[in-house]
């Protein structure tokens, strides 16, 4: 007699459950956009902002900029729920980091329209010494952050 083998179904295929349980890789999307915009600020510290528009912060480099921030703060939404908050504190600032990134995203998904980054003229030189602190705290908090399986 030949041996009966039974498969258990899931409603999804194994890579995406996998992809699910690490919250669809926000981490990577968040630490690559901090990291790419703490580029960005250190650069324009050392060589001023105006080379920084002329041959860094190119319209091409803003819109690949774009599209990991977009991600990010799109889905820092999504998956709000799943995250593992051990205090009141990682909420808000979890909270924080949601608010920052989706408040970015018009500001730099505006290049696909203008083909402009001069934006940046807009803020004030001293924001870069302000928000360099803030990203790498952002930073060394995403990484560490956790996912639940349960959507509740």
């Amino acid at each position: 007699m030949a041996a009966q083998f039974t498969t258990v179904s899931t409603p999804f295929p194994r890579w995406f459950t996998a992809f699910r349980h690490q919250g669809y890789h926000l981490r990577y999307a968040i630490a690559t956009t901090l990291i790419a915009g703490m580029y960005l600020h250190v650069t324009g510290l050392f060589i001023g902002r105006e080379l920084l528009l002329r041959y860094v912060l190119t319209p091409a480099f803003d819109m690949a900029f774009a599209m990991p921030m977009t991600y990010g703060g799109i889905v820092s939404w999504i998956v709000w729920k799943r995250v593992v908050h051990p205090s009141w504190w990682h909420r808000v600032v979890y909270g924080f980091l949601a608010v920052y990134f989706t408040l970015s995203i018009p500001l730099h998904i505006r290049t696909f329209f203008t083909q402009r980054t001069d934006y940046i003229l807009a803020f004030p030189g001293w924001y870069s010494y302000f928000i360099l602190p803030v990203m790498v705290g952002l930073l060394i908090f995403t990484l560490r952050l956790h996912f639940t399986d349960a959507d509740a």
